[in-house]
């Protein structure tokens, strides 16, 4: 029987970014996603970073009878659970319902997060999505390990919130090859 994990370590990608190899297609292709949580029990979730929507924050807001002027879209999270509002941001703002993810960087998801940003309590840096990625336990390994899958790189503020579109799967691309690159010397 083959040893699931070889080096006797099970590889954790919370706060990594995961970054579509240029051969990958589909909704995934060019897609730059933060993983927020990787379990080997309840599986690995991550939002995707890199594809706004037409819908604006102040949308949402409105919709729960609150008021925002900001002009921030939202971004399309993933492809589950699509009505989950989640808010990706620096780790120095927090709410009732805050994780941190990594040095830097954490999520919430609760209604306070709302009426902080109504009443312009907000975070100097961060991104809210509609929508998660999500994979079963040892899916994703899986998807690595595949001839087109994904890469890795460590997060940071300057690919997660400066970017978005092909311009963030660029930068976070280069910082895929830097990385691997640097490991070798």
């Amino acid at each position: 029987m083959a040893v699931p994990y070889p080096t006797g370590a099970r590889q954790n990608y919370q706060g990594k970014l995961l970054v579509a190899h240029p051969k990958m297609t589909g909704y995934f292709g060019r897609t730059v996603i933060l993983i927020y949580q990787d379990d080997p029990k309840n599986g690995t979730a991550g939002l995707v970073l890199n594809k706004p929507t037409k819908i604006r924050v102040g949308d949402i807001i409105a919709d729960r009878g609150m008021a925002y002027a900001g002009t921030e879209h939202v971004y399309s999270g993933g492809p589950v659970s699509e009505s989950a509002v989640i808010m990706l941001h620096e780790d120095n703002w927090y709410s009732s319902n805050t994780l941190q993810v990594c040095r830097g960087l954490s999520i919430t998801s609760d209604d306070i997060m709302m009426e902080k940003l109504s009443m312009g309590n907000d975070p100097l840096a961060w991104r809210m999505c509609m929508g998660i990625a999500g994979w079963h336990p040892g899916q994703l390994q899986k998807e690595i390990d595949g001839q087109y899958g994904w890469l890795t790189c460590d997060a940071d503020g300057s690919i997660v919130f400066a970017k978005d579109g092909e311009r963030q799967w660029n930068q976070a691309l280069q910082k895929c090859a830097n990385q691997t690159i640097d490991s070798y010397f």
